[in-house]
């Protein structure tokens, strides 16, 4: 019984999966570009013309998912203060752990909320993510939180200063979070 239950989810997984790959993947890029500038459309302008729920896409939530997806742990791990996030250590064996079990990673983010004060600042983006792994005998997961960032400005940009849910990246949150 419990591996004709594995076998469905695979299958009900694998099913998502080819539809959400059906959409190109430039309107899925743009989608989730577009969505991120909305919330803020009435935040201040930086000098470069970009605003401040664009710039955090730009620095940290765009990276993200593309080093997600391409399962570049050094690329994730870009957007993360080092000095600040306390974690920093826990995060990459997350990292190294969830990429040795899956082997496609899909990755979406919407940004709800972003607010900074000099060079601290907070953002909420909801966050999905699909994960296929290696052993076809595993199961497929998805991940959908609300994620609150919090933000330190940086000479090359907002990095990651915190965040929560701090096991969204290990290979044990789905367990923890039922």
């Amino acid at each position: 019984m419990t591996l004709m239950r594995n076998v469905l989810l695979c299958c009900l997984a694998l099913l998502t999966w080819t539809l959400s790959a059906a959409v190109p993947a430039g309107a899925q890029q743009s989608a989730a570009q577009g969505s991120s500038s909305a919330p803020d459309a009435s935040s201040p302008v930086n000098a470069e013309g970009i605003t401040l729920g664009e710039q955090v896409s730009k620095d940290v939530l765009e990276p993200l998912r593309i080093g997600m997806e391409a399962q570049n742990i050094k690329k994730v791990l870009s957007v993360f203060d080092q000095k600040e996030l306390s974690s920093y250590a826990d995060l990459q064996g997350q990292l190294n752990a969830f990429f040795q079990l899956y082997n496609e990673v899909r990755f979406r983010y919407q940004l709800l909320q972003v607010e900074a004060d000099k060079d601290r600042g907070s953002a909420t983006a909801e966050v999905e993510m699909d994960a296929l792994p290696y052993q076809a005998m595993q199961v497929p997961v998805r991940r959908s939180v609300q994620m609150r960032l919090q933000l330190k400005l940086g000479p090359k940009g907002w990095k990651v200063a915190g965040f929560s849910p701090s096991g969204f990246f290990g290979v044990e949150f789905d367990q923890i979070v039922r």
